[in-house]
């Protein structure tokens, strides 16, 4: 069959900056979650304040919104539902870039913290919650480790939680039964030379279930600096076994708002849903707005059993 290749919303973009101190420069990179037959989506934010001077990357903060067809906007928070801290120095710089996964009851976000520590200062960290109005910051998780685009396997193997993560620039995963202590560390995909994805990789949003499989929309940038959409189906008892991979990317920067922005030719997903019959994609663009993007169901199964 064809290759899939996913159809972008024509209001596009759907989220875009405010006047909100805290996020009139950026938003992008918005985890998603299906919650009381909605769309929640935590979304990442940025504004005038600056980490270190005039020169230096934006404070980062999470918004949240709302959307009832999976397309437009119905509720977006006036304030910010996770902020910098000034009693936590992991997150003195804000957090960003949330992935959100449903194990049980219970939504789980896996976000970066932002400090001054180490040389880019990020670190996974876990918050939790079960209506997107109380949310509970676990802390940190693999402090040992400088990185980002992280998220959990929205179900437990044997009783254990999954991490995809990525020390650069691979995927990898990772287990544990308390969200403290990891083992397995495995490297499950690599870059690939004179790819779009040859410089580094990492999941997108994390893994949705099918009959088939694990499927899991993911993220790849080449050496000229363009970041591009990919999809692979995983292993439903083992999801470190990629079963199935397209090639080609399923989207990549055509329109000027993923041209063009705070960091051009981008396309970067953090949270992808089932919803009313479609895969919807949701991605930063140019870490500029947030767009959405859908390919039918049925169009993805008939890919997966091919």
């Amino acid at each position: 069959m064809n290759n899939i290749v996913l159809e972008r919303y024509e209001k596009n973009p759907i989220l875009q900056v405010t006047s909100n101190k805290w996020e009139n420069l950026n938003v992008s990179n918005a985890g998603a979650a299906v919650y009381d037959n909605k769309v929640y989506l935590i979304y990442r934010a940025e504004g005038e304040e600056r980490r270190n001077g005039p020169q230096s990357w934006p404070v980062t903060r999470l918004g949240l919104a709302v959307s009832e067809n999976g397309y437009d906007i119905s509720y977006r928070g006036s304030e910010p539902i996770f902020d910098r801290s000034a009693t936590d120095p992991w997150c003195e710089f804000g957090c960003e870039d949330p992935r959100i996964s449903k194990i049980g009851d219970t939504y789980y976000i896996v976000y970066v913290s932002m400090s001054r520590y180490g040389h880019f200062g990020d670190r996974l960290a876990l918050a939790t919650t079960k209506d997107f109005v109380n949310f509970k910051r676990e802390g940190l998780l693999m402090k040992e480790l400088e990185q980002r685009t992280s998220g959990l396997l929205p179900a437990r193997i044997n009783g254990e939680y999954l991490l995809f993560h990525r020390p650069m620039p691979n995927m990898w995963l990772s287990r544990s039964s308390d969200l403290r202590n990891w083992h397995d560390y495995r490297c499950i995909f690599q870059t690939k030379e004179n790819t779009w994805y040859e410089n580094k990789l990492g999941i997108g949003a994390p893994p949705l279930p099918t009959p088939y499989g694990w499927l899991l929309f993911w993220h790849g940038k080449n050496n000229k600096a363009q970041y591009s959409l990919g999809i692979m189906l995983l292993d439903k008892d083992d999801p470190g076994k990629i079963l199935k991979f397209q090639e080609a990317p399923i989207l990549s920067p055509e329109m000027d708002y993923e041209k063009y922005g705070f960091t051009n030719d981008t396309v970067y997903t953090n949270g992808a849903v089932e919803f009313n019959g479609k895969f919807f994609v949701y991605y930063g663009c140019s870490d500029r707005c947030l767009a959405v993007a859908t390919v039918d169901v049925d169009t993805v199964y008939r890919w997966c059993r091919d």
